[in-house]
């Protein structure tokens, strides 16, 4: 009797770590948004349908309130809560700004006001087939006397909709707009964003296919100085192989291409690869769950640059590792060494920075934590 509950205590624990962060996705070698076949409380920013069967819970990523692209060692500061309803599941989340073109229109000139204080709002229903909206909405503006007004507008839209083993998604960037900077008519204003995709299930297979097409302009008092386009195309498969009751392993191919071009300065950039990864996720005690993955490009990797030449992608190879601590209904989520003894770019020891890791002295980085209810 003891051995069937300690086996029935584990599944609940594999099962429910399922409903992670963004330090599972990176430990399972995965996009930063969400992955196109692991079902993680990041889907529901690819497919809000997912919502339906992710709720009740709240989340804290934990890091630093800034305008910089997050990474691990430069994680930023978001969270919210999706509650299910009697007839709808809902939620709310803030600071969220995955796909942002914020490192771009500071490049572009550093006066630009940025995407920031980001909010998404979430609602999700079933009518025999599962459905999710999400809207995006962020406003920033600065006044000063006698300067230059700067000033920040942006909204998205995404939905989705799951049946039997389909799902598909169209998620839509309608404005992210910034105007003024060194001078009143400096602007930033990105293309009209699309990301639509598509994934069946098969037993343990699952087949995806994903589509994105991104976008700005740039003008330098009223003058038009650059004008980038980005394409992505995605097409792969995955297999999720349950070795025992609390271990499985995972397999992800996929084929990628990315062009950038822009009109102006007539540039591009065209890129393709075959990136294999395997992962794994087991409970190694009842409040412990381990993870890992090794991805790299096989056969196919190079970019080509237009009047430069083509070559391959080097270093392609990356290998991460991450946790969940399991205390009841309370999670902690964390990436495992894969700060190589800095943080921040800063050597432990020295006055480094703690953003975003739990340290005893330096065990876990990304690190989040939710709370089912």
């Amino acid at each position: 009797m003891k051995k069937h509950l300690m086996v029935a205590a584990g599944l609940a624990v594999l099962s429910t770590s399922a409903f992670a962060t963004k330090a599972r996705l990176q430990a399972l070698g995965q996009d930063g948004r969400a992955s196109f076949y692991l079902d993680d409380t990041r889907s529901v920013f690819l497919n809000p349908a997912k919502l339906n069967s992710m709720n009740n819970f709240v989340v804290t990523e934990w890091g630093d309130a800034d305008d910089t692209t997050d990474s691990e060692a430069n994680t930023h500061a978001e969270g919210g809560f999706f509650r299910k309803g009697s007839s709808l599941a809902y939620g709310l989340y803030l600071g969220n700004e995955y796909g942002e073109t914020n490192a771009t229109r500071n490049t572009a000139d550093s006066n630009f006001q940025k995407l920031d204080n980001n909010m998404d709002l979430f609602f999700a229903g079933d009518m025999g087939v599962q459905w999710g909206a999400r809207v995006q909405y962020a406003s920033t503006k600065n006044e000063p006397t006698g300067g230059v007004k700067t000033e920040n507008d942006a909204l998205g839209l995404g939905l989705g909709i799951i049946k039997n083993n389909v799902e598909a998604y169209a998620n839509l960037l309608l404005k992210d707009e910034s105007k003024g900077a060194t001078v009143a008519n400096d602007s930033f204003e990105a293309d009209m964003g699309l990301n639509l995709g598509a994934s069946y299930g098969m037993g343990d297979m699952t087949y995806y296919v994903d589509y994105d097409k991104s976008g700005y302009e740039y003008k330098n008092a009223g003058a038009k100085t650059n004008a980038s386009e980005t394409t992505d195309m995605i097409f792969g498969f995955a297999k999720i192989k349950e070795i025992s009751k609390t271990a499985k392993v995972f397999f992800d191919l996929n084929y990628n291409t990315t062009k950038t071009e822009d009109s102006v300065t007539k540039t591009e950039v065209k890129s393709k690869a075959l990136p294999l990864t395997i992962g794994f996720e087991t409970e190694a005690t009842s409040w412990l769950t381990l993870r890992g993955s090794v991805s790299q490009n096989v056969v196919i990797g190079e970019t080509e640059t237009k009047g430069t030449g083509t070559s391959t992608n080097a270093n392609s190879t990356t290998v991460n590792a991450g946790a969940t601590m399991t205390f009841g209904k309370l999670m902690v989520d964390g990436v495992i060494g894969t700060t190589d003894g800095a943080r921040n770019g800063t050597t432990i020891g020295t006055s480094a920075s703690k953003d975003g890791v739990l340290a005893t002295d330096n065990l876990m980085t990304r690190v989040a934590v939710h709370y089912w209810f």
